[in-house]
C-alpha cells in the first residue's frame, strides 16, 4: 500500500514537471511574438503547477515589467527567486535594471551591487558591466571603479561578433557602443590630478600614454577622455551630447595649458530649464562654442524630465525660491501684482509654482524639452507633489485646481516672436524670468535683446547665471568643463545695457551643490528703459 503510494506521488511530480516545462515553453513563444497577456497567462499556469519554479517566476515578472503598471509586483518576483537560489543572476539584473529606472541613490546603489554580483557570475556580460558603468557614475562614489567597469564593456563589446553583425542593419551597435564612449571619456574627465594618477598606475589601465605625476597626471586623462569623446562622435556623428562635452572639454584643456586651474570637472547639476541657441561645433578639435545648440540641451533635459526635481532637490538647489521671493519684493515695491510673466526655459515648472501668486494674468512658460512642459502643464494651483512648493490659491484670481501655467511653448528663446506668447491686449510681459537659463549661453547680447522685444516698458528681468571671476575669463564668460557657462558680473551689466536693461539689484548666491561644493552664481535684476 505504502509502496502504491510513492509510485503515484512520483508520477505525480513527473507529470507536473513535464506540465510546467510545457507552460514554460509555451510562455517563452508568445513572449518571443509580443503576445504579453498571453504570456503571463503560461507563466502563470507553470507556476501553479511547480510554485518553485524560479525560472517561470523571473519571466513572468519579466513579462509584467514589458507589460507595464505592474512593476512593485514584478519586483516582488524577482526578490522571490533571489531568496530562493541567490545564483539566479537573470534575475539579479532584471531586478537591477527595475531600481536603476527609479533614479534615487539608494535604489541605484542596490542596482550597483546587484551588477556586481552578476558580473563576478558572468565577466563576460558586457550589458551588466555597461549598467554598472552608468550606476556607478550616477552615484559618482567610487571614480576609478566606473571607469573599470567601462572599460570591460568597451573590450567585451568591441569584440562581440553577434552585436557587430546587428550593427551592419540598424546601427544599433555603433550607437549602443558611442554611449559608453561617451560615458568613459565623462568618468575619466571627472578625475582629479590625484586620481587620474592612481588609475594610470595600475597594471590593466587603459590610459594611453605615460603616468609623470602631478599635473601631467590630469593632462593624461583630460586627452583620453576627449580622444573618447571622439570616438562616440565617429561612432555617432548626430551625438550631440559628446560633441557639446568635447568642446568644453577642450575650452578647459586650453585654459589648464594657458595656466588655468587643476581640478577635476564640475559634477552634473542641472539649471532650471532646457533653452539655448545654436552655437559651434568640436568636431574639428576647437573649443568654439558660444552657447549650447538646442539639440544639446533638448536631448539632456528630455532624458532627466522624470526625475528632473528629485535630482535637483538632492543637490539642495535653490534658485526657484529665490526667484519667488525676488519676484514677491518687486512686487511689493510697486504696489500691485505683476499682469503678465514669461518664465523663461521653465523647465518642469519649479520657478512657476513659486511665480504664480505674484502674477494677476497670464503666465507663459517656454521651454525646449516637451517631456518638461508635460510634467509642468500637470501643476496646479493649491495642488502639489511632495518635496514641491505650494502654491497659493485664491478664490478671485487663482482658485485650487486652476493650471500653474496659462500657456506652455515648446520653442527655442531665440526664435519667440511676441504674436506667440502675448494676447492682443498685452504690450509685453511686466515681468521675465530664468532660472539658470543663461548656463547654456556665453554670447548673452542676442539672448537679453530678445527678452527687451518681450517685455513692457518698465518691465522687469531677473534671472541667475554661474558666476566667474573677469580675471578667469577675459571675455566675461566662460565654458566650463561640466557643459555650462559661467559670467562675469561687468560682463552681464555691460551686455543688458546694450539691449536696453538697467541693473537695479544684485546679489552673489549659491544656487546648488555639487558633492559638498558650493557652486558659486549671482542673481541679477534689471529694470527695462
Amino acid at each position: 500500500m505504502r509502496l502504491t503510494h510513492l509510485l503515484l506521488l512520483l508520477r505525480a511530480c513527473i507529470s507536473n514537471a513535464a506540465t510546467a516545462d510545457d507552460a514554460l515553453q509555451q510562455g517563452n513563444r508568445l513572449y518571443a511574438t509580443g503576445e504579453l497577456e498571453e504570456a503571463r497567462s503560461a507563466y502563470m499556469g507553470c507556476l501553479k503547477h511547480d510554485a518553485g519554479r524560479t525560472d517561470c517566476t523571473t519571466n513572468l515578472a519579466s513579462v509584467l515589467v514589458d507589460i507595464g503598471g505592474q512593476e512593485a509586483l514584478a519586483e516582488q518576483l524577482y526578490r522571490r527567486v533571489l531568496e530562493l537560489d541567490p545564483t539566479q543572476i537573470d534575475a539579479a539584473y532584471n531586478l537591477a535594471l527595475l531600481l536603476q529606472d527609479r533614479r534615487d541613490d539608494d535604489a541605484t546603489r542596490e542596482a550597483a551591487r546587484l551588477y556586481e554580483g552578476v558580473v563576478s557570475a558572468d565577466e563576460t556580460r558586457w550589458d551588466a558591466w555597461a549598467n554598472l558603468a552608468t550606476a556607478l557614475s550616477e552615484l559618482k562614489e567610487t571614480p576609478i571603479r566606473t571607469i573599470k567597469a567601462f572599460e570591460q564593456a568597451i573590450l567585451i563589446l568591441e569584440g562581440h561578433e553577434a552585436a557587430q553583425k546587428q550593427s551592419s542593419s540598424d546601427g544599433g551597435f555603433d550607437r549602443y557602443l558611442a554611449r559608453l564612449y561617451y560615458g568613459y571619456g565623462m568618468a575619466l574627465a571627472e578625475l582629479t590630478s590625484e586620481l587620474c594618477a592612481t588609475l594610470a598606475r595600475q597594471p590593466h589601465s587603459l590610459l594611453i600614454g605615460s603616468d609623470v605625476g602631478g599635473r601631467a597626471a590630469r593632462e593624461l586623462c583630460v586627452e583620453n577622455a576627449a580622444n573618447a569623446l571622439r570616438t562616440a562622435l565617429q561612432l555617432n556623428p548626430n551625438d550631440v551630447q559628446a560633441e557639446h562635452m568635447l568642446a568644453s572639454l577642450l575650452a578647459d584643456q586650453a585654459e589648464e595649458q594657458s595656466g588655468g586651474h587643476d581640478g577635476g570637472v564640475g559634477g552634473g547639476g542641472i539649471g532650471g530649464g532646457a533653452d539655448a541657441g545654436g552655437g559651434g561645433s568640436a568636431r574639428g578639435g576647437k573649443a568654439g562654442l558660444s552657447r549650447a545648440s538646442p539639440a544639446f540641451v533638448q536631448t539632456l533635459f528630455d532624458d532627466f524630465a522624470d526625475t528632473f526635481d528629485n535630482k535637483l532637490a538632492s543637490l539642495q538647489y535653490v534658485v526657484p525660491r529665490l526667484l519667488g521671493e525676488t519676484a514677491r519684493s518687486l512686487a511689493i515695491e510697486r504696489g500691485h501684482l505683476f499682469a503678465s510673466a514669461l518664465d523663461a526655459g521653465c523647465g518642469t515648472g519649479l520657478a512657476g509654482q513659486h511665480l504664480r501668486s505674484v502674477v494677476a494674468g497670464a503666465l507663459v512658460g517656454v521651454d525646449l524639452s516637451e517631456k518638461m512642459l508635460l510634467r509642468a502643464a500637470a501643476l496646479r494651483v493649491g495642488q502639489n507633489a511632495p518635496g514641491e512648493a505650494a502654491v497659493a490659491a485664491s478664490a478671485d484670481l487663482h482658485p485650487p485646481g486652476r493650471p500653474v501655467y496659462d500657456k506652455l511653448i515648446a520653442s527655442d528663446l531665440l526664435t519667440l516672436e511676441r504674436a506667440q506668447l502675448l494676447d492682443g491686449a498685452l504690450a509685453g510681459f511686466e515681468l521675465i524670468t530664468a532660472a539658470d537659463v543663461l548656463v547654456y549661453f556665453g554670447e548673452l547680447t542676442e539672448l537679453l535683446a530678445s527678452f527687451s522685444e518681450l517685455s513692457t516698458r518698465d518691465g522687469l528681468l531677473v534671472f541667475t547665471c554661474e558666476r566667474v571671476d573677469e580675471r578667469a575669463a577675459p571675455r566675461g564668460w566662460k565654458l566650463n568643463p561640466s557643459g555650462r557657462f559661467a559670467h562675469s558680473k561687468q560682463y552681464v551689466e555691460n551686455s543688458a545695457k546694450l539691449a536696453h536693461w538697467n541693473l537695479i539689484a544684485y546679489r552673489e548666491i549659491v544656487p546648488r551643490y555639487e558633492g559638498s561644493t558650493p557652486v558659486e552664481a549671482h542673481l541679477f535684476v534689471f529694470k527695462h528703459e
